[in-house]
């Protein structure tokens, strides 16, 4: 039996958890830190240079992602430090952890961002299920993982319906 019952009685606090298990949560939710900063700086990076016909609601579309984007990182940063870990959400940090690939910093023509987000999207999504699947000694660790995996499966789908024709 131990089940979903034991499990929830497990993840009940961060505290009841084995210290090496919340120090295995803990860099993975760093990982995804860096992921969702990276993520967000290259929806601003798109929304700041995007040339095109679909500007308008593509300028808007990269923007109202990169807040929600920055909402993801604060979820994982906060749920770091609830299991008595440390969040690293620094560019620094970032730029060191992130898995995403990188983004084109001169690049202007939509297709291209669009191509370029949607990659990162996916990357940032694959991590994302990584720790749903590594953080079921804690089910609320694993409800800020699914949540997370909704919004940005959400954001990727948004995206790739923009380079259908």
């Amino acid at each position: 039996m131990g089940g979903i019952m034991e499990r929830a009685k497990r993840s009940k606090e961060g505290a009841a958890l084995n210290r090496n298990i919340q120090e295995r949560l803990v860099r993975g939710l760093n990982l995804n830190l860096a992921n969702m900063t990276s993520l967000a700086t290259a929806y601003k990076q798109a929304h700041w240079n995007l040339q095109g016909s679909g500007f308008a609601q593509l300028h808007e579309l990269f923007d109202r992602f990169a807040d929600q984007t920055r909402e993801y990182a604060d979820l994982v940063a906060e749920r770091a430090v609830q299991l008595h870990g440390t969040s690293h959400g620094t560019i620094e940090g970032a730029v060191k952890e992130t898995t995403l690939p990188p983004f084109p910093l001169d690049e202007h023509r939509q297709d291209l961002l669009v191509t370029a987000l949607v990659d990162r999207a996916n990357a940032a999504i694959v991590e994302i299920r990584h720790g749903i699947d590594g953080s079921e000694d804690d089910l609320p660790t694993q409800d800020v993982y699914i949540e997370i995996a909704r919004g940005l499966e959400k954001q990727e789908w948004m995206l790739r319906s923009h380079l259908t024709g």
